[in-house]
């Protein structure tokens, strides 16, 4: 036989391709549930809509129970915690327990705060970097799932969380007693000023004019976030094509403002113009489709006024965090 091993190949190829498959589905049904809760046939739920993005990662493997019971655990405690300082009147109790319970050393997280994971922070090499689920198994996690966990305890006990977006992060902004704004930043737990961020992100006049950086996110908008999430997830195991194209597109007509979201599109677009331009027999109506909507995608962008933030600068500031990480532990151990 001159080609023993084909018997072998074959069978792993086809079972390859099935799994593949199966994984697609989940993500195509995950987009589905996102799609009608953007459309009202589903109810708006932040916390559902996040565990369908890292669920359909995982070909739908994950439990959904078991998350819900994870996250109605720990609300329960901090209900209890705020009865033990007896903050209940406190229209920001929720929010107070819930910064105390990630970013302190107390009973409620088991004497282990929640801390920035600096290994592949922004997922590229493993998008699971990013996810809620993880957080809550390690304790760390990076602006991405500190935020979005925040935000689902906080809801969970009835208080009000919102995600804000600035440069390459998203933290919290919530109304203080006096309704008055607040930034809750969980990378490097604190409350910075408005300054404080445009200055270290580098935020233009105009993109905060425009309400593409520092707005407090709707509900609509939040959920619109998940499925950029989703989309990236996807990428991440398949690449650009046909899927991320739509999904983006999807989120973008509830968050029109959301430069992610924007960069991705333009992305998909620049990549699946790339690939078709490399057949030996390009679609060209496809391709000036793409060419055109690519072209549409940039022009808005900069009519939005964004800005790279330079990587250097991103890094620093990274940097920072790891420092002042470095600083708190010296601390706590004096």
């Amino acid at each position: 036989m001159k080609y023993p091993y084909l018997f072998l190949i074959i069978p792993l190829l086809l079972g390859f391709n099935a799994n593949a498959q199966k994984n697609k589905q989940a993500y195509r049904q995950a987009f589905q549930e996102q799609s009608a809760m953007l459309t009202g046939k589903e109810p708006l739920s932040f916390k559902r809509s996040v565990f369908l993005t890292e669920s359909a990662y995982y070909s739908d493997k994950l439990n959904y129970q078991a998350f819900c019971q994870d996250i109605s655990n720990i609300a329960f405690q901090l209900k209890e915690l705020i009865k033990q300082k007896h903050i209940e009147r406190h229209p920001t109790a929720g929010n107070f327990v819930t910064f105390s319970f990630m970013a302190d050393t107390i009973a409620a997280n088991g004497f282990k705060p929640f801390t920035y994971d600096f290994e592949d922070f922004t997922g590229t090499k493993d998008w699971s970097k990013q996810f809620v689920t993880k957080l809550l198994k390690t304790h760390s996690g990076n602006c991405h799932s500190l935020p979005f966990l925040y935000k689902i305890l906080c809801e969970e006990m009835g208080a009000k969380a919102y995600l804000a977006l600035a440069p390459n992060h998203v933290y919290i902004k919530h109304q203080d007693e006096r309704g008055q704004w607040t930034n809750v930043e969980l990378t490097n737990p604190g409350f910075p000023r408005d300054q404080w961020i445009i200055k270290e992100m580098a935020i233009t006049v105009e993109a905060i004019k425009k309400n593409i950086y520092m707005a407090p996110l709707s509900p609509k908008e939040s959920v619109a976030m998940t499925m950029f999430d989703l989309a990236c997830g996807y990428k991440s195991l398949y690449g650009y094509d046909q899927f991320v194209l739509r999904t983006a597109n999807t989120a973008l007509k509830y968050f029109p403002r959301c430069v992610p979201l924007i960069q991705l599109k333009a992305n998909c677009l620049l990549t699946m113009i790339k690939a078709e331009q490399k057949k030996s027999k390009p679609d060209s109506s496809a391709l000036l489709k793409d060419i055109a909507m690519h072209k549409q995608t940039m022009a808005y962008v900069a009519a939005l006024g964004y800005k790279d933030m330079p990587i250097e600068l991103y890094n620093e500031w990274v940097k920072s965090v790891e420092t002042e990480k470095a600083k708190r532990a010296a601390n706590r151990k004096n």
